[in-house]
C-alpha cells in the first residue's frame, strides 16, 4: 500500500504557476466586459488550494464571504432605499455590484500572489547563448 503523502499524484506534478499568470492575464483582458465574473470565477478556481506552508483556499474563501456580505448589505440598502425603480435599474445596480464584487476578489488574490511572490516566477524559459570573445 502506497502512502499519499510520500508520493506525487499528476497534479502535483502540473505546473500551477502558468495556469494561475493564465487565469490572471484572463482576468486583465476581460475587464470591462460582460466576461469579467466568469474570468474571475476561473481565477478563483485555479487559486484557491491548500500549497504547503500556505492555505490560500481558505483566505480565499474568507474573503470572498466577507465581501459577498458587503455587497449583498449595501444592495439591500440601495433597494431599501430605491424601491420604485425600474427593473432594469435594479438590475444594472445589482451588475454594477457583482462587477465591484468581482473586482474586489481579483484584487485580493492579485495582491496575494504578490505577497507571497507568485508573480515573481518567470513562466517563459530563455534560450541558453554562447559565450563571447574578448
Amino acid at each position: 500500500m502506497l502512502d499519499s503523502n510520500n508520493t506525487a499524484s499528476f497534479l502535483d506534478k502540473t505546473d500551477w504557476r502558468k495556469t494561475i499568470h493564465r487565469a490572471l492575464e484572463d482576468c486583465v483582458r476581460a475587464e470591462g466586459t460582460p466576461y469579467y465574473c466568469s474570468r474571475v470565477k476561473s481565477l478563483v478556481s485555479a487559486f484557491a488550494a491548500e500549497y504547503p506552508n500556505f492555505d490560500a483556499k481558505r483566505l480565499v474563501l474568507n474573503k470572498k464571504i466577507e465581501l459577498e456580505y458587503k455587497y449583498s448589505t449595501l444592495e439591500r440598502s440601495w433597494l431599501r432605499l430605491n424601491s420604485g425603480k425600474r427593473r432594469w435599474q435594479k438590475y444594472w445596480y445589482h451588475q454594477h455590484l457583482m462587477n465591484c464584487l468581482c473586482h474586489d476578489i481579483f484584487d485580493f488574490i492579485k495582491n496575494l500572489c504578490a505577497r507571497k511572490r507568485m508573480l515573481l516566477w518567470g513562466t517563459k524559459s530563455i534560450g541558453g547563448g554562447f559565450q563571447m570573445e574578448d
